[in-house]
């Protein structure tokens, strides 16, 4: 897909954008401020590329498509990232679904190359902004960041059968596929940004899925845990913007 293309070279501008605007030195560990220099660019940029990939019929859609863009990324304000951010990657793609400018035969590529890319740059933002984890459950919780990266990296996984679930715990499996498969990218990162602690005590909700014997197990399971911590929670809801496009369909109870 074109417009799959055309994100992933949008997210290596943002990666570029990043390099541009470094850390400052700051006496706190979390939350460098110069992250909101770079989202103070990050508007006229989603205008680009916007501009780039609608129609002339379509560039009314802007207004509708640019939220979720902006809050791809993160909070400004807070200097955070968490599920509820991760969550607009799917929601902007859903939008461009209905304007037709996405089809059925892409989805595949919007998670492969569309999600890998933006996880490229999400994760030069979390290390060199050291973002806080946005509503966090600490170490009960599946990840400090990430939901959708476990549930469709799990899906990702289910299509073959050579890498088995407690293979995560395998150092060698992690060098060699991590670039590979998202869901050993997320492990990975985790092991990198907790290292010397031990993963059982710094992820024990992913610790005991990797005991699952099938990855289709793995990802129906995840499946019901984005529905209910993700899409289910008023925290992360309440956030997340309607309009035309993705309209709200539920009846005030008042």
């Amino acid at each position: 897909s074109t417009i799959v293309q055309r994100f992933v070279l949008f997210m290596e501008d943002l990666f570029r954008l990043v390099e541009a605007t470094p850390p400052i030195k700051q006496p706190m560990r979390f939350g460098n401020k110069a992250y909101r220099t770079w989202h103070e660019n990050l508007p006229s940029h989603i205008h680009a590329f916007l501009q780039d990939i609608l129609a002339p019929s379509h560039l009314d859609a802007e207004i509708e498509l640019s939220p979720y863009l902006a809050d791809m990324f993160g909070n400004a304000t807070r200097i955070d990232y968490g599920t509820g951010h991760e969550l607009n990657f799917a929601l902007f793609f859903i939008c461009l679904h209905k304007l037709g400018l996405i089809e059925e035969r892409d989805l595949s590529a919007v998670v492969s190359k569309g999600f890998v890319a933006y996880i490229k740059t999400m994760r030069k933002l979390q290390l060199d902004y050291m973002l806080e984890p946005a509503g966090s459950h600490g170490v009960w919780g599946l990840d400090d960041y990430h939901c959708l990266l476990f549930f469709w990296g799990s899906a990702q996984l289910s299509k073959q059968s050579e890498i088995r679930p407690s293979s995560i715990h395998d150092s060698e499996t992690l060098k060699e596929f991590a670039d590979d498969f998202i869901y050993l990218e997320g492990i990975r990162f985790i092991k990198q940004i907790k290292l010397g602690a031990p993963f059982a005590e710094t992820s024990p909700m992913l610790n005991d899925i990797s005991n699952i014997p099938e990855w289709a197990r793995i990802c129906s399971g995840l499946m019901r845990l984005f529905q209910g911590e993700v899409l289910g929670k008023l925290p992360v809801i309440q956030h997340v913007v309607f309009g035309s496009l993705l309209p709200c369909t539920w009846k005030d109870p008042s």
